[in-house]
């Protein structure tokens, strides 16, 4: 059978018409917002990943539902940088060459963030921290950072403000881990307490290879009365210095009299893993599970329905939920590419998340101190939160 080639007016239009339906595959599939998450996935840090996977999995099944925001998909690609500014460098570099992110989520640590930082600026991808609190961050000059988690300085001043005056503290030790948000938290307590009239008896930093804490409680315990303990630290090195003290008989769960004080460092289920030696601790948390706004209660129901009915979320499943809300909140005003999603980001004011309200000021730095709750552990190892 002879078959005859279209004349040239049908080829030409089936060549359009084939160029056209190119065009549209193209343009739907580049309809993706590539989001890089760089967090801690070994290591002793490794908590703060696998929370913040399942916040930002369950992030994704709602943004991405149907169309997904103004059309676009998110795309995830999870990278281990160990809480490690080695890692973390090498890590994002590799992730900025093959992936080609639209924007970065993380790092937890400080001194990771403050690694990759001043690399995301030079290739103007943005960055949304989530769970650093060194000042250095965000006062740095940076174009390309936004962080939804509160800093040291806001952090250590209420700290250092509630100690003196709710508390009526007039001594303390500081205990912190000796990295850039350790050192930051401690300076800032001690910089408002001591200019309100109290004292600070010691300070006390410690690494995270030390595991025995019985020589930095038995040497409080010698120092006379401390009546507040401010502590930064990660979780697993906190119980274990939570308990140290408790032994000593410096702290209420001990049968002290000494609080143990803290910034946003420990998720939910602490006091658990730290026992009765718990009590009377009181802390900052990002996220307080109990507030019954109506996005809280939204987001504990959805993420029991897909972790189980006994599950609790902590701040870091919730701060990393936030982020991908906030990636989608930009999209949804029109951000298609990294210097529109920092365009978006930069203009952020009163959005509500499940922390509080995000309101990035010049700096990237959110000034909306909505998302800073105390709660107090109490006999039973519940919570009680503090109307400060």
């Amino acid at each position: 059978m002879n078959i005859r080639p279209p004349p040239r007016r049908v080829a030409v239009a089936l060549a359009v018409a084939a160029l056209a339906l190119i065009g549209s595959t193209s343009h739907a599939e580049d309809k993706v917002i590539r989001v890089g998450v760089l967090m801690p996935i070994s290591g002793p840090a490794s908590y703060f990943g696998v929370q913040g996977k399942q916040g930002i999995e369950l992030a994704l099944e709602q943004v991405n539902a149907g169309a997904g925001p103004a059309g676009y998909k998110l795309q995830v690609q999870y990278e281990d940088s160990a809480c490690s500014p080695l890692q973390a460098t090498n890590t994002v570099k590799r992730v900025l060459e093959q992936f080609k992110p639209h924007i970065i989520i993380g790092e937890e640590c400080s001194d990771a963030s403050l690694a990759i930082a001043p690399i995301l600026e030079q290739a103007k991808v943005p960055l949304l921290n989530a769970g650093s609190s060194a000042v250095k961050l965000t006062e740095s000059g940076y174009k390309y950072v936004f962080r939804i988690f509160p800093t040291a300085d806001q952090q250590g001043t209420l700290l250092g403000r509630n100690a003196y005056e709710k508390l009526g503290a007039r001594t303390a030790v500081l205990l912190y881990e000796k990295t850039n948000a350790g050192v930051d938290n401690a300076d800032t307590f001690e910089k408002v307490f001591t200019a309100a009239g109290g004292k600070v008896l010691a300070r006390i930093d410690f690494g995270r290879d030390v595991n025995d804490f019985t020589p930095i409680a038995t040497r409080i315990a010698g120092l006379g009365k401390v009546d507040v303990l401010p502590t930064f630290g990660l979780e697993g090195q906190t119980v274990r210095l939570a308990q140290a003290l408790a032994q000593a008989r410096v702290v209420r769960g001990g049968g002290g009299t000494a609080i143990q004080m803290g910034s946003i460092w420990l998720p939910w289920g602490f006091e658990q893993k730290a026992g009765p030696s718990s009590e009377g601790y009181i802390r900052v948390v990002q996220f307080d599970p109990t507030e019954r706004r109506k996005m809280v209660t939204d987001f504990n129901a959805a993420f029991r329905a897909k972790f189980g009915a006994a599950e609790t979320p902590t701040h870091i499943n919730a701060h990393a939920y936030d982020s991908v809300l906030l990636v989608a909140e930009a999209v949804r005003r029109g951000a298609t590419d990294s210097e529109s999603l920092r365009d978006r980001f930069s203009k952020m004011q009163g959005v509500e998340v499940t922390t509080g309200r995000i309101s990035f000021d010049a700096k990237g730095q959110t000034s909306d101190l909505s998302v800073i709750h105390f709660v107090e552990t109490q006999k039973d190892l519940s919570w009680k939160g503090m109307a400060w």
